[in-house]
């Protein structure tokens, strides 16, 4: 499964440093392309040359074994297959864009606390100033959006960490912001996302994303119990 390389739309923090060689499996690598794919699908209306590398990805092999994940990813390309970018920027902005409040909200502190800019938006600060992590000053999104989050853990998989704030275990590091900063609101986000009656193409988007959330969550349980039993 390949995704999209990233267009050139503001985000909302951005990395202290090049990406650091922690010896990144395949793995890792994609995992930090579908971070950095979630980022930009949720963060701005798809440019037409995201948009229609999106289109023209491959498609899984049919006698590749049938995953949620996969079945999500195979929606998604089909959708935006299907759909011009600009239909697609119409529902963005209609989800998600708004002189008031947006009919979808995409930050941590709605879902956590009831409103904009509370305690959660804090503690994600605070979280980004012991990882080296800046805010983008152009940025328009405050840190504890959606796509702003997704960046973030697109760099702690990438390795784009500072070196000073790194520890020993970036695996660790990966699973704490995770298990802090996005599993307590995330699935809400996107369950809301997903039945609101203007989502057509941001409904795959969803569910795409929460099947690959999903399996982060597992694979962070899974990794926690080893470290539980093996004393650490």
């Amino acid at each position: 499964m390949n995704s999209p390389k990233k267009s050139e739309s503001p985000i909302s923090v951005q990395a202290p440093s090049t990406a650091l060689d922690h010896g990144q499996s395949d793995e890792d690598l994609a995992r930090a392309d579908l971070y950095g794919l979630l980022s930009e699908l949720f963060g701005s209306p798809p440019s037409d040359h995201f948009f229609n590398r999106l289109a023209a990805s491959p498609l899984v092999a049919a006698d590749e074994p049938q995953a949620p994940l996969v079945e999500a990813w195979q929606s998604l390309v089909l959708k935006a297959s299907s759909l011009q970018p600009s239909v697609i920027r119409a529902e963005f902005d209609a989800l998600f864009v708004a002189v008031g409040k947006p009919e979808v909200m995409a930050n941590a502190s709605y879902y956590l606390s009831g409103a904009l800019n509370q305690q959660p938006l804090v503690d994600i600060r605070e979280a980004l100033d012991r990882l080296g992590i800046e805010r983008d000053p152009e940025a328009t999104e405050t840190e504890d959006h959606f796509a702003a989050v997704c960046e973030v853990m697109r760099f702690l998989v990438a390795g784009e960490v500072d070196e000073r704030a790194q520890p020993g275990n970036l695996l660790l590091l990966q699973r704490d912001f995770f298990s802090n900063h996005l599993a307590p609101w995330v699935f809400d986000f996107l369950e809301m996302t997903q039945t609101h009656r203007s989502a057509d193409f941001y409904q795959d988007a969803s569910i795409f994303a929460r099947c690959f959330l999903e399996v982060e969550r597992q694979a962070f349980d899974i990794y926690a119990s080893n470290q539980a039993g093996s004393g650490h």
